[in-house]
């Protein structure tokens, strides 16, 4: 077996941030983010680099009517309503003047436009399914709602799924495959990566996934197609590798670190014949976009070295379920 090379993008703009971060004080972050995907699409298509955007569904809407016109008929009871989009929106509005940070209706129709690019799914409303108060068939609500507008909007049915802020709930799984998500990215096999909620995310946790970034503490990432988790009435777990962070203007040494970490966990992979999974979220590129695009190209053109070198193959998520049969 070659190695495999998957990228999954967590596209969300503020829904992916509305508890923690003020709208105003990041707009160039989001419409960065905007100028930024076609960008992505134009590398990836350009070196054969098949990619899954999971999306939060309501990034389809083109305004605020659109999107309530899709919002699904029961909506999470979190006991910490701050976790609430629906009640975020209640207080601040979704005016066309703030549409750079809610819809991205033109840039999702572009997604499906490219070969290789798979549009999947982040939920409808960046949906937490590890918070106390809400339930399943809360969940399955909001699924039934993504699977909607994208039906309508783009004439598809999305078969993959990333819990936002990786909050894997395993006894979700069933819901997620009777709304047709076929495959959903896990968490790493390393206690600071296990998915929690909010209040459990420890200074330890951050410390061990900040530091692993730079040197190894939670040993080998990538694996072999193998270990890849599927059961019946389920979708296939495909778990994560690394998360590509941030560039930082002010850390020159540690940017180099965090991307020959990258590189030479993705030479192992090829060597070995693994599956080795990188994800981030395009809202990463949007601080500093022109430097976080030349990393990327970095890693890029070193996987089409891989695959010259060592039969390395790129998949979305999707081509997992056709490939491993």
């Amino acid at each position: 077996m070659t190695g495999i090379f998957t990228i999954s993008l967590d596209f969300e703009l503020h829904w992916g941030a509305f508890d923690k971060r003020d709208r105003e004080l990041h707009k160039e972050r989001y419409i960065n983010t905007l100028k930024v995907v076609p960008q992505l699409l134009e590398l990836f298509s350009r070196n054969e680099v098949n990619v899954t955007w999971a999306t939060v569904g309501s990034l389809f809407a083109n305004d605020k009517d659109e999107w309530t016109s899709y919002l699904p008929e029961q909506k999470p009871a979190y006991k910490q309503t701050r976790f609430s989009a629906y009640q975020w929106v209640e207080k601040n509005d979704l005016s066309i003047a703030h549409s750079w940070a809610h819809f991205a209706p033109e840039e999702v129709r572009l997604i499906t436009q490219y070969e290789g690019q798979e549009l999947g799914t982040h939920t409808f409303a960046h949906y937490y399914c590890l918070e106390p108060g809400q339930t399943v068939q809360q969940f399955e609500n909001d699924l039934c709602a993504a699977q909607r507008i994208s039906h309508d909007k783009v004439g598809q049915t999305l078969t993959s799924l990333v819990f936002p802020r990786n909050q894997f709930n395993s006894e979700y799984l069933k819901a997620c495959y009777r709304q047709g998500i076929k495959v959903v990215r896990s968490n790493p096999d390393k206690w600071f990566w296990t998915g929690v909620t909010e209040d459990k995310t420890t200074l330890a946790r951050k410390l061990f996934r900040t530091g692993d970034t730079y040197i190894p503490l939670g040993g080998i990432t990538s694996y072999p197609v193998s270990a890849i988790t599927r059961n019946d009435d389920e979708p296939m777990l495909l778990p994560a590798s690394r998360l590509l962070r941030p560039y930082d203007r002010k850390y020159p040494a540690l940017n180099k670190m965090r991307l020959k970490r990258i590189l030479n966990e993705m030479k192992y992979a090829a060597k070995h014949g693994h599956c080795y999974h990188l994800w981030w979220h395009p809202e990463n590129f949007g601080d500093n976009p022109d430097e976080s695009i030349k990393d990327l190209t970095t890693i890029i053109q070193y996987y089409s070295n891989l695959k010259n070198s060592h039969g390395m193959q790129s998949w979305n998520m999707a081509e997992y379920l056709e490939r491993t049969v």
